[in-house]
């Protein structure tokens, strides 16, 4: 892959900034817990519950919309991700701020994430990550999410991008080859899925590892 020619870095958030452990908690802890309590059943149950719900809208707009799912399960899912409980869990990975501080140098950064905006500005509330990018994209606020190829072409116009001068930061696979098919140029992968290997993809374990890749 050739990145002395990269005008735009397209850059993930859950899972390539911040650490996962934050969502994770949230839909698999958390908010089985208050279904537990307001459904008066056992946690297992609940969890049972939740996972059914859950799966039926995977890989969807309304999956990552907070209001949504504030009105399916009658939960103020936005109070419950600022209360402490899942607030403290918020992180970003180890050295990241001087990895985009060094990337914002290089190249443009905008930030592309399926979260929903309220999601979004709670975890803002915690790390400003605003002054280290050109713009700040919640995806489905284009009214489409990343494994939508759709997604990456309003993208493109909205932004006036080359795809030939841009490339994908992100840590799911099946988003990385939905972005490749509509254009971009190239992708750092994050992950930990088996995928085929691709001239185009560039796997490396970490993001602060993609200075010295592009160097």
């Amino acid at each position: 892959m050739i990145f002395k020619d990269i005008e735009c870095m397209l850059i993930d958030m859950d899972g390539v900034i911040l650490d996962n452990t934050y969502d994770n908690n949230f839909w698999q802890n958390q908010i089985p817990e208050v279904i537990a309590q307001n459904k008066r059943i056992s946690f297992d149950d609940a969890k049972k519950l939740a996972i059914q719900i859950f799966n039926y809208k995977k890989d969807t707009k309304d999956w990552y919309d907070v209001d949504y799912w504030s009105n399916m399960l009658d939960i103020d899912i936005e109070a419950q991700k600022r209360s402490e409980q899942s607030f403290s869990k918020i992180s970003l990975y180890d050295g990241v701020i001087d990895t985009l501080n060094e990337l914002k140098k290089k190249s443009k950064l905008i930030l592309i994430t399926n979260a929903h905006r309220k999601t979004l500005n709670i975890k803002l509330e915690k790390y400003d990550l605003a002054p280290y990018f050109d713009d700040m994209v919640c995806a489905h606020e284009l009214c489409y999410v990343k494994e939508d190829i759709q997604l990456w072409y309003m993208l493109r116009l909205k932004y006036k991008l080359d795809y030939k001068k841009t490339i994908l930061i992100e840590d799911t696979i099946n988003n990385i080859n939905v972005a490749l098919s509509a254009g971009i140029s190239g992708a750092i992968y994050l992950g930990d899925e088996g995928f085929t290997a691709s001239d185009k993809i560039l796997k490396l374990s970490s993001i602060n590892q993609v200075l010295s890749a592009i160097n």
